[in-house]
């Protein structure tokens, strides 16, 4: 932010000394089209983004404007929408997700989402920013989202072994891999797997959890399954 009205006043000065402008601060951007549309709608200067710094300007994808506190991006995909704070930050930080499909969404409790084209970037005040990629997004959201067994991401997406990828979650760790899709690993079968020594014991997750019986869960993996009864695990290897 601080960093934004600082590079906009050297702009100004610059556009003074030029004779683009009559007079130091008589710069005054244009605010118009589907990004006008969208800021006027919001309160315009006195919404959260204040005043435009500069006029809107293209960029790979679509067009963007400054504003004081954030951005408008424009996409022919997604349309308008605001960018600001920390899910600002963290989408200039090149994690892939793409163009913004919608506004940022309250969830309760001060958690935050907001939507792209490859991926949703959560905010919980508890956890923190995290991004979830559109794969384990799926699955994530299949399981109920943040209400469901899974809760919120309390990590990025990772890469993982062979082409995979792995996400932590507050009720348990997806592992990606183009062979078996998107499996969820949870509470003791989680633990197992991973302290017998995870993708270099057993390979890669096939399934998700399900019941083997009316007392026993169990999980399969390229090369053995973990099963769960009554506190006691145990590991079957092919």
């Amino acid at each position: 932010m601080k960093f934004r009205s600082r590079l906009a006043s050297a702009v100004i000065g610059v556009l003074a000394l030029s004779g683009l402008g009559s007079a130091a601060g008589a710069y005054t951007p244009t605010v118009s089209g589907a990004i006008g549309a969208k800021y006027y709608s919001m309160g315009g200067p006195s919404s959260q983004l204040g005043q435009p710094l500069w006029n809107e300007y293209p960029v790979t994808g679509g067009a963007q404007q400054d504003f004081q506190g954030g951005i408008i991006f424009w996409s022919p995909v997604g349309g308008a929408h605001p960018l600001w704070g920390a899910i600002e930050n963290k989408w200039y930080a090149g994690h892939e997700a793409g163009w913004p499909l919608r506004d940022e969404e309250p969830l309760g409790g001060g958690a935050i989402a907001q939507h792209f084209t490859n991926g949703t970037m959560y905010y919980t005040p508890q956890i923190g920013l995290h991004y979830i990629g559109a794969g384990i997004r799926e699955a994530w959201w299949n399981k109920g989202g943040q209400t469901g067994v899974a809760g919120y991401p309390v990590s990025d997406e990772g890469y993982w072994y062979a082409g995979g990828a792995i996400q932590a979650f507050q009720g348990g760790t997806f592992y990606f891999t183009p062979q078996y899709g998107t499996r969820l690993l949870q509470g003791a079968i989680r633990w197992e797997y991973e302290r017998s020594g995870g993708y270099f014991y057993l390979g890669r997750p096939v399934t998700d959890e399900y019941s083997a019986n009316a007392s026993t869960r169990a999980q399969r993996f390229e090369d053995g399954i973990i099963y769960w009864s009554n506190g006691r695990i145990w590991t079957e290897r092919y």
